[in-house]
């Protein structure tokens, strides 16, 4: 009997866990535009007709944001719809790059590259959710 309730309250906390850590419910926080104004509408629309980021392992052949020194250079781009843009680790230690109403590409290794394809106009800010304090945004025209 104790065996059967201590699987219990662990599976139960493993199925909490694992919601709490990216379930299927999203939410959508409101990101400052270049202008000041909230952009979560866009972000929302964009989301639901396909246009959220999307992330590929390795480094493509648009612009290049290096991550260095614990920031993200440059902090701040502006690209055309359709374009890609590459960040590379060069610090020793993991980081992310996570967009805050989007997807987040995963762990970054030391000298590992993501790439994120952006398809759809918006202002796209980002973190390195190991390091919050890491910002910085994609502006897509």
């Amino acid at each position: 009997m104790r065996t059967s309730l201590v699987s219990g309250v662990a599976a139960g906390f493993v199925l909490i866990v694992a919601t709490a850590c990216g379930g299927s419910t999203a939410t959508t926080q409101p990101v400052a535009s270049a202008a000041g104004h909230s952009a979560a509408p866009a972000a929302a629309s964009q989301a639901a007709a396909g246009g959220a980021p999307t992330c590929s392992s390795g480094i493509g052949t648009g612009q290049q944001v290096a991550i260095a020194g614990f920031k993200f250079t440059p902090a701040t781009l502006t690209v055309g719809a359709g374009s890609t843009v590459s960040w590379t680790n060069g610090d020793s230690t993991a980081h992310t790059v996570t967009f805050d109403n989007g997807p987040d590409c995963g762990n970054l290794n030391q000298a590992a590259s993501t790439t994120v394809t952006f398809s759809a106009a918006g202002t796209y800010a980002y973190h390195c959710k190991i390091h919050p304090t890491m910002t910085g945004s994609v502006t897509v025209s």
